[in-house]
């Protein structure tokens, strides 16, 4: 019989009942029925968040637990750190814009704020740039490039992480510039950038565009220096004392 109702609840896609449903105490029909319907809920709710974090694209897992805030790292007066943790820019459609040099953690944190904003119910998207880059444009050669940007417009925060690793196409760059202006006072956008502002014309190749880009951009955005060593860098160095110490 156990068998049989276990194989009718995953007919009916009751899962987290499946699972979980022989260790409700029964006390009355009352409380008995409502604990059955919270796990339920709760195993949907895991697996609702569990499919956002799959589609939002993360390439690796990060959390804010394993990130290390540091005097290196340079908030602007009127930001702190909850504010960014705990997404509190979201509601404004602000952006956080990341900027320094490579290993300071600037991907670390645009993961972590990321994964937990879906952790929270918010649909977000992480790309790099040159990820991005390709995907608009293969997009535009087949045809579909309006139904992606209809995709991105259902997104609360895109990360666009490592603009100046890679110098963009021209036909790239145009469309990059729409995404990103199509994001303007209509959702928030984590930015990560190992170049200043004034370089980013060697990225977009226009500088009228980068101009226009950076305009929209900063209007509504806080800009966090990482001025830090590599920490990675410093990781490695500190492996390596250790081993010679052994």
């Amino acid at each position: 019989m156990t068998e049989l109702i276990e194989q009718y609840m995953r007919t009916l896609k009751l899962g987290g009942l499946a699972k979980n449903w022989r260790s409700v105490q029964y006390v009355s029909t009352e409380q008995y029925l409502t604990e059955l319907l919270k796990i339920e809920l709760h195993e949907r709710e895991i697996n609702r968040i569990n499919r956002m974090v799959k589609t939002a694209g993360f390439r690796v897992m990060k959390t804010l637990d394993d990130f290390v805030w540091n005097s290196s790292i340079e908030l602007p007066h009127v930001l702190t750190q909850e504010y960014m943790t705990e997404l509190s820019f979201l509601q404004p459609k602000e952006n956080l814009i990341f900027m320094g040099a490579v290993g300071t953690g600037k991907t670390h944190l645009a993961t972590a704020i990321a994964l937990k904003a879906c952790q929270e119910g918010h649909r977000v998207r992480f790309f790099t740039a040159a990820e991005l880059a390709n995907i608009l444009l293969e997009k535009n050669t087949k045809g579909t490039l309006n139904n992606f940007l209809n995709t991105l417009k259902k997104v609360e925060l895109i990360v666009i992480d490592e603009i100046g690793f890679v110098p963009l196409h021209k036909d790239a760059a145009e469309l990059l510039f729409q995404v990103i202006s199509d994001c303007y006072e209509r959702k928030s956008l984590i930015i990560t950038s190992n170049l200043e502002f004034s370089q980013w014309n060697t990225v977009f190749g226009d500088n009228r565009l980068t101009a226009a880009l950076v305009d929209r951009l900063i209007h509504h955005s806080h800009i966090i220096i990482f001025s830090g060593e590599s920490y990675r860098l410093t990781q490695s160095m500190n492996r390596r004392r250790t081993k010679k110490g052994v």
